[in-house]
């Protein structure tokens, strides 16, 4: 199961962002996404990062393109940041 760490900056405050991602869990976990970290820089809470595990990929992709809008309004900026895809295998 690949584990991918996303990075981002936010147009929003860092409250309204974590407030709109956490109520969008049942949505991830019903994709199979299994989050393992969220929160910010120490020194920048607009620079967002995200640690998760996904079934696959192509799961974690049609999931960001379902919920573009979604996230856009929660402040997170679209590309934005970057992704690494990490495997312990």
């Amino acid at each position: 199961m690949p584990t991918v760490i996303i990075n981002g900056k936010l147009e929003k405050s860092y409250d309204h962002w974590v407030s709109a991602f956490d109520g969008h869990d049942d949505v991830r976990k019903a994709s199979g996404l299994k989050v393992l970290y969220r929160g910010h820089d120490l020194s920048d809470a607009s620079a967002i990062h995200i640690v998760l595990q996904t079934p696959s990929m192509e799961v974690l992709g049609e999931f960001m393109k379902e919920n573009a809008e979604y996230m856009k309004e929660s402040g997170h900026i679209p590309n934005s940041g970057e992704r690494t895809v990490c495997s312990d295998m």
